[in-house]
């Protein structure tokens, strides 16, 4: 009995805290406030994300980058055009198969996607309600449920 009792009280708690994460995720104070500053920096959410994931990357083709944003190919055509424009980004030709294309950042892409970065990095202000023994331990129990360090600042 005790054990189909800490079984659901599991279960139950961690669906609280799954509920907890997504709210933090997802707050919209939070994400208008990204928002804001990204297009301060005059980027959009779908470049920013582009921009993002390109920093991290070897050349990518156009279809994997669709399918790393979850969204359509023609919808990147779009976002890889504005890059193209703004002399964030260039594509060239894939090196085994000429018939792909592949989203390379120039020099400028990599600044702002760090530029970016930075401000998508910056917590939300309920992080400061906790105590720098809090923070590390939560860092700790995410590397645990992520199998690995979750990144350092």
């Amino acid at each position: 009995m005790t054990t189909s009792l800490s079984t659901g009280r599991r279960q139950a708690d961690a669906v609280r805290a799954w509920r907890a994460i997504r709210r933090l995720a997802h707050d919209p104070d939070t994400l208008a406030e990204l928002r804001r500053r990204g297009e301060a920096k005059g980027v959009t959410p779908s470049v920013a994300k582009a921009l993002i994931h390109l920093a991290g990357e070897p050349p990518e083709a156009m279809r994997s980058l669709a399918e790393a944003l979850r969204c359509d190919s023609s919808y990147v055509t779009a976002v890889v055009d504005h890059l193209e424009q703004q002399g964030l980004a260039e594509r060239r030709p894939h090196p085994t198969d000429r018939r792909v294309k592949v989203v390379v950042l120039t020099e400028a892409g990599r600044r702002k996607a760090a530029e970016i970065t930075a401000i998508v990095d910056q917590p939300p202000p309920a992080f400061g309600q906790l105590s720098a023994e809090e923070l590390h331990q939560l860092v700790d129990l995410l590397d645990k449920l992520l199998g690995g360090p979750v990144g350092e600042a």
